[in-house]
């Protein structure tokens, strides 16, 4: 029988953070279960990423960890007889294994519908081959693809249609990207590789289009076929440099009106044939010199885009995609803060500033790695930047680089390179490319020449031309208030100038707050001022009105974490979310700062108020002396938090180790514990292994477990407030103490899951001095054993894993339910 009513849905996650995917699948993921939540439905996330936070949102029973592959999902399946799976939130990999599950019939044996997107369009969108014969029967321009099972045909085509070629492995095993080829060398081994990681022994070959610009469109399309453009994005490199490489920015820059209303028209096209429902990102090749363009990807689902898409325009992308799964319309979807406008979400975002994703490296952590840059996406995180032009966009995202990160953007000191060393890092674009073609522009070089060398429109050459004019004028013109003037217009920070003027950073603010030179906030929605609406999100620009309103609330200035980075990578957001949570529990109004356009915790409805602004000095300060707040709140100690303390500002700094377990320590057992006051507790007693993954529980007998619980909690009395991590190594039946370190950032998220215990709730109470509620008694513990893997990039990046990498180099990690 047909089910009449989809009540029972399943969500299946990404699973761990790797290269090209950062936490913003996460973060449309909470928006939708709080969406389907709303109209009443039961929502079931499954995943094995254990930096996870949607367990927060979802009792025991409905956040499952599970392995992702096709055997567990139909287990999954079977035992739950889910009604409906949204399968837009988990990427291509969740793609791949729909398409196994279809094989297999299960969709049609247990009756599941998938909402959004249908087999169908997977299956056409995902199949270069699929994916063209449909563009061409719509009459949409696509590059030709031959999909071939072996090497000799590969190389018959190939000379048919000569290099550089581009090679896809189709239903890849794991996450793949296209591989540009230059030669037969280059070419047998890309094939090598593709048709080992492809399911089907076949590869994608196609003719290069590198050269050509990128032009990125997101749009949603509800089901009485009503379609609307989100955002229109246009990539910094042409193509030939993976899109999450590239600087990216929107409004487009450069499109000429007729070529922007074309791409557009084939994205509104496309959508339509494709019948999707909800979200999709399109991909453009264009060829400025006959105005051209070629369809390159199809993407029906949430992806780094769409979420650059929701934080550059204000618009709720999740929300109301969620609300066309079940069966709602554009027409009658409601915009939460948009006020007096009868359209509501039928709405085409328009936009009164610029942004930019602007992409960082961790290529410091990674000496060996190839640091050119080509299809094969090499950044491990990004940050998105606001202002009124490109050049002051441009310069808050080089500047959200803090000092600390800034060697791992530029694979070599620009400064120093001979002509010959500066040419060849123009023609073969390398991690830290903006700041190799701002040397060349002082050295010089003509933009024709650079656009040439380079494939990057002319149109951005002129604003770094822009750039390095002001820094000219500023270096030889100090304390200058007109020329000071303009570069704060145009986005120099007072560091920069700093820099320049050869003097401190606090000497730069002092004379620009007595010639009142003075930052305003400005408002990130999706109407340009056009209609009211109720702000929550902000930018600073150095205009004359302020939007930004300020309550008289007890106030908690909170310091995000920016870009992801190896490491603390996606545990820091988690601990930046439960933070704010806490704080807002305590009856406090939460301002948060951070500029990572993928992390969960700039949702627009999570913290009370939202700077999406470079953690740098000058921007804490602004906010700080704006908003007045009773506590600033850090994960720890880090450069920001000791160049603010420098700068007067009294942190609470939450005790915290931002790297990570201590590395070089031998030890068998992890305890977590938790000292307050006279009181010491044990939380729960982890096993540890020589390639640092962590087990729950820990499976010591009793005596060792006995032993180790006195010693804990004599090694508590010696700390302060606090939670702790203390490690054991045994010899026999004796204990050693290896170790005790505050709690570590990248372990806090599974040892909550663990524990299903809040730590970091704990954590936030005791440094704000209210710990009169605090639970006193032994958290439960879930049933069952559960393991922590690291995940590291070393494969991503194309160099040789260690035996045992340190996992301070991780960028993810994998849960696993034993």
């Amino acid at each position: 029988m047909a089910r009449t009513k989809l009540q029972k849905i399943l969500i299946i996650g990404s699973g761990p953070n790797v290269i090209g995917v950062d936490t913003e699948l996460e973060a449309a993921t909470l928006q939708t279960i709080e969406e389907l939540h709303q109209v009443g439905k039961d929502v079931t996330f499954v995943t094995n990423n254990a930096n996870s936070i949607i367990g927060d949102y979802l009792d025991i029973a409905h956040f499952l960890v599970s392995d992702l592959d096709a055997n567990a999902l139909i287990a999954i399946l079977r035992k739950y007889e889910f009604d409906a799976i949204i399968p837009t939130l988990g990427g291509a990999p969740v793609f791949q294994v729909l398409h196994q599950l279809d094989e297999a019939g299960i969709f049609d044996q247990l009756n599941v519908r998938l909402l959004g997107v249908s087999l169908r369009t997977i299956a056409n969108t995902q199949n270069p081959e699929s994916l063209n014969r449909v563009l061409k029967n719509i009459h949409e321009p696509y590059i030709p693809t031959n999909i071939l099972n072996d090497t000799d045909k590969v190389l018959k085509f190939v000379h048919r249609i000569g290099y550089p070629v581009i090679v896809k492995p189709i239903a890849a095993i794991s996450s793949s990207n296209r591989m540009r080829c230059e030669n037969e060398h280059q070419l047998r081994q890309m094939l090598a590789s593709a048709f080992r990681i492809s399911t089907t022994h076949q590869v994608a070959v196609e003719k290069s289009i590198v050269g050509f610009k990128e032009i990125e469109m997101t749009l949603i399309r509800d089901n009485e076929n009503t379609r609307m453009l989100v955002c229109a994005a246009e990539d910094f490199n042409p193509v030939g440099v993976h899109a999450g490489d590239s600087v990216v920015f929107t409004p487009t820059q450069t499109l000429t009106d007729q070529e922007f209303q074309a791409i557009r028209t084939s994205a509104l096209r496309i959508v339509q044939e494709f019948k999707i429902r909800g979200i999709c990102h399109i991909q453009f090749a264009l060829n400025t010199s006959t105005g051209n363009y070629f369809v390159t990807r199809v993407n029906p689902y949430f992806d780094r885009t769409t979420a650059f898409a929701a934080r550059s325009t204000g618009y709720p992308v999740a929300l109301v995609c969620t609300q066309i799964s079940f069966g709602r319309n554009l027409r009658n979807i409601k915009i939460p803060g948009l006020k007096q406008h009868d359209s509501l979400a039928l709405i085409e975002p328009t936009l009164d500033h610029v942004a930019v994703r602007f992409p960082t490296f961790s290529f410091a952590s990674f000496a060996n790695a190839n640091q050119e840059l080509n299809t094969r996406m090499k950044s491990t995180g990004a940050v998105i930047a606001f202002g009124r032009s490109t050049e002051e966009t441009l310069l808050k995202a080089i500047r959200s680089v803090d000092s600390a990160t800034t060697s791992e953007q530029a694979a070599l000191d620009e400064s120093r390179l001979n002509e010959g060393q500066l040419i060849n890092v123009l023609v073969h674009p390398t991690a830290g490319e903006v700041f190799y073609l701002l040397e060349a522009i002082r050295r010089g070089y003509q933009v024709e020449e650079l656009a040439e060398l380079t494939k990057i429109d002319a149109f951005y050459f002129y604003k770094l031309i822009h750039i390095v004019q002001i820094e000219k004028d500023l270096r030889k013109n100090p304390f200058d208030i007109a020329i000071l003037q303009n570069a704060k217009y145009y986005g120099y920070g007072d560091s920069q100038i700093a820099r320049l003027w050869k003097c401190s950073n606090k000497k730069v603010r002092e004379f620009r707050h007595a010639n009142q030179i003075e930052p305003t906030f400005k408002g990130i929605e999706p109407t340009a001022g056009e209609f009211p609406y109720n702000n929550r999100s902000y930018y600073t620009t150095f205009e004359t009105e302020n939007e930004a309103q300020i309550s008289e609330r007890p106030k908690v200035f909170i310091l995000g974490t920016a870009n992801n980075q190896v490491g603390t990578n996606a545990a820091a957001d988690y601990v930046t979310v439960h933070t704010i949570q806490t704080c807002q529990k305590l009856g406090y109004e939460t301002i948060l700062i951070n500029n990572n356009p993928g992390a969960i915790s700039i949702l627009p409805r999570l913290a009370d108020k939202l700077y999406l602004e470079p953690l740098t000095v000058e921007n804490c300060l602004n906010i700080i002396n704006s908003e007045q707040p009773d506590f600033v709140i850090a994960q720890g100690k880090w450069q920001i938090v000791t160049d603010l303390s420098k700068a007067g500002v009294n942190i609470t700094q939450l005790p915290l180790s931002r790297t990570s377990r201590a590395e070089n320590v031998d030890s068998h057992y992890l305890v977590v514990g938790e000292k307050l006051g006279d009181d010491e507790r044990n939380l729960g007693c982890f096993q540890t292994a020589s390639d640092a993954s962590l087990r729950f529980p820990s499976q010591a007998d009793p005596e060792i477990s006995n032993k180790i619980k006195r010693i804990s909690q004599s090694e508590l009395r010696k700390q302060t407030d606090g939670i702790y991590q203390i490690m054991f190594k045994q010899e026999g039946s004796h204990l050693i103490v290896t170790g005790t370190i505050p709690l570590a950032i990248q372990d806090i998220p599974f040892m909550t899951v663990a524990l299903n215990y809040d730590l970091v709730e704990d954590v936030v109470k005791m440094m704000l001095g209210q710990t009169e509620n605090s639970k006193k008694v032994e958290p439960p513990v879930g049933e069952g054993q559960l393991k922590l893997d690291h995940i590291f990039p070393y494969e991503q990046l194309q160099i040789e894993k260690p035996q045992n990498p340190p996992f301070s180099l991780a960028i993810g990690a994998k849960i696993t339910k034993i």
